[in-house]
């Protein structure tokens, strides 16, 4: 994680089974009082991989950018977060095959898909080779045919204002997009193709790492307290008002790894380790107070496959164990800022070659966000 949040630093700075895996699960409770994060529902979404996601403007809806986890084929997955059905018919697989190629990049910390200001669905990726940037539009609500377009215009315009132009992070609704020089953060509108603002880094930081309010109304800056301690993830959170770039607060957090919800007060977290495996959780935390919640494990224990999971075939006498680990492309919050979801990508956990066995499946989570009495 400490090799990608560097990499993002340096360029601007997660058919449906709709089954509940177990019970909703209580927070371990470290006090009587104090800020709770607890896992509603659990949703099996099937063997493909989450590659990005979105959650639509109401809140009810998880927009899932799904491949088969080489990947070499792409689908839309919309799931209701209520009972984690899948809501859409269409898969836009037709339109999504733009997407695949060996040099084609799909970057899931830089915004990737978006609700424009219109309805529509956009999603952003580049060709790594080439530095060349596509803006696919699948017409949700204007209705017609998806549309993918690039301009060399647009491209200039990045590479005059940042050194890696490739991992340019986009606001929620695509209108905006932070360009880093080295130095300094660039506000670009991505329509008219002009500066909003510039905004110097803080003093003394060289890989900062930055990202949209959900309203696009604020940047979200954070950085490594200590840089050259890699097991150290204490972080400084910068909030600055857009368009005019005054900073507005400043906090202490575990990890720069944060979304910041939308009232502004709390902020969901991923704890993770640089040893693969050991940690990876999510903690809720109130801003201004600095108060945590407990923590929820977004990996599982390895577990025996007895069957696999994509053609039911009985494979308990050979020895082949889960890994565990979930990656998450994404974290949304709720637009009341009541609760999280999210999709966990289990990475195409599998053996074998020409038949394959599938190990276990991405799932969909939804948490609530309590204050104890």
């Amino acid at each position: 994680m400490r090799k990608s949040m560097t990499r993002l630093g340096v360029g601007s700075a997660i058919v449906i089974v709709a089954l509940v895996f177990g019970a909703p699960l209580l927070p371990s409770r470290a006090q009587d009082n104090g800020l709770n994060l607890i896992q509603t529902a659990e949703y099996d979404i099937g063997t493909e991989c989450p590659e990005a996601s979105v959650l639509d403007p109401m809140g009810t809806t998880i927009w899932v950018l799904m491949s088969d986890c080489r990947p070499s084929k792409y689908a839309l997955r919309a799931y209701n977060i209520a009972d984690g059905s899948q809501v859409n018919k269409d898969d836009y697989a037709d339109a999504l095959a733009g997407l695949i190629g060996p040099d084609i990049y799909i970057d899931s910390f830089i915004t990737p898909m978006a609700f424009t200001p219109e309805g529509d669905l956009s999603i952003r990726y580049t060709n790594s080779e080439t530095y060349e940037s596509f803006n696919l539009l699948i017409p949700l609500v204007s209705g017609g045919e998806a549309t993918t377009e690039s301009s060399t215009d647009y491209d200039a315009l990045l590479a005059a204002h940042s050194e890696y132009p490739e991992y340019s992070i986009y606001s929620p609704d695509h209108t905006q997009v932070i360009a880093s020089g080295g130095t300094s953060f660039h506000i670009l509108d991505t329509q008219t193709q002009t500066k909003i603002v510039e905004i110097p880094y803080p003093d003394g930081q060289e890989f900062p790492l930055a990202l949209f309010s959900g309203d696009g109304e604020r940047l979200e800056v954070t950085y490594f307290n200590n840089p050259d301690d890699t097991d150290d993830h204490d972080s400084t959170l910068l909030i600055y008002s857009l368009p005019d770039g005054v900073l507005l607060e400043e906090y202490q957090v575990p990890s720069p790894a944060l979304w910041v919800s939308p009232d502004g007060v709390y902020a969901a977290l991923n704890l993770y380790s640089n040893n693969i495996g050991d940690q990876n959780e999510i903690v809720v935390i109130e801003l201004e107070t600095g108060l945590t919640s407990s923590a929820s494990n977004l990996d599982e224990d390895p577990r025996p496959v007895t069957t696999c999971v994509n053609n039911g075939n009985n494979v308990s006498d050979v020895g082949f164990t889960t890994d565990g680990r979930f990656s998450m492309p994404n974290l949304h919050w709720l637009p009341d800022s009541s609760g999280l979801v999210l999709s966990l990508s289990y990475g195409g956990d599998a053996a074998g070659g020409r038949n394959i066995c599938v190990f276990n499946s991405s799932r969909l989570r939804t948490y609530e966000v309590e204050i104890a009495d």
